[in-house]
């Protein structure tokens, strides 16, 4: 299970590659961002392309992980408080 597991995952990865080398080929036209008060240098289209989706997926994920931490903590102060209700009414703990 472990080796198609590895095997799928190898597969995805060449075939991302692939595209990618693709996509970066047929999009080489370069292209200076302007910026509001400031002009970026020209990089090709491609590039820019990557750059703006690595940044978003690297963003998203951040700001996932710090609500889902904000989450847990809250889920934990629940638990140890309910514990406690539980414990001064004599009620068995839930598991």
């Amino acid at each position: 299970m472990k080796f198609i597991k590895v095997l799928l995952l190898t597969l995805v990865a060449m075939i991302a590659l692939v595209m990618g080398v693709l996509f970066s080929s047929r999009n080489s036209t370069p292209v200076a961002l302007d910026v509001l008060v400031y002009q970026l240098p020209p990089m090709s289209i491609a590039l820019w392309i990557l750059v703006s989706f690595t940044l978003g997926a690297l963003l998203s994920g951040l700001i996932y992980g710090l609500i889902n931490q904000t989450h847990k903590r809250r889920n934990s102060r629940l638990l140890r408080q309910m514990n406690r209700m539980q414990a001064t009414q004599g009620v068995v703990k839930q598991p």
